[in-house]
């Protein structure tokens, strides 16, 4: 299977686990919660080497690197840079991904009155928008110019 088949074949995954966590108890299902995020990394690096494949002559190997550091490495390519760097900035899909993961493993303190951050249904929602909408643009960019 090719990296786009591969990056959609994930992102249908992570739509898929995102409908059961819309029926279930979203703040019970942890395993699912962490199995979405997955599938969209997944999804990510896929794309990634998708594009690393169009732009391998200007790029370093991406090969051995984890999914947020082949897209600093294609973050490279002027004609994506701009797209590249708004997702991988604070409001950008990686870094809310990361952020989610980290509040999926951080340990409960009953000594903390409130926590600052939850991961919530609308969250995964707008990560899963945010996904499509970079994937969309990057393929526009890549396919259609």
């Amino acid at each position: 299977m090719k990296n786009k088949e591969l990056s959609d074949q994930f992102l249908d995954i992570s739509e898929d686990i995102l409908d059961k966590l819309k029926i279930g108890n979203f703040s019970d299902t942890k395993n699912n919660q962490l199995l979405f995020l997955v599938c969209i990394e997944n999804s990510l690096m896929h794309l990634a080497n998708d594009i690393f494949d169009t732009f391998q002559n200007e790029l370093k190997p991406i090969k051995d690197l984890n999914y947020k550091s082949k897209w600093y490495e294609i973050s490279n390519v002027m004609a994506l840079k701009n797209i590249i760097l708004k997702e991988l900035d604070s409001d950008g899909v990686i870094n809310q991904i990361e952020k989610s993961k980290n509040i999926i493993f951080r340990e409960n303190d009953d000594n903390l009155i409130t926590r600052s951050e939850t991961n919530d249904l609308k969250k995964f929602i707008l990560i899963l928008d945010k996904y499509k909408a970079f994937q969309e643009i990057l393929r526009k960019t890549l396919y259609e110019c």
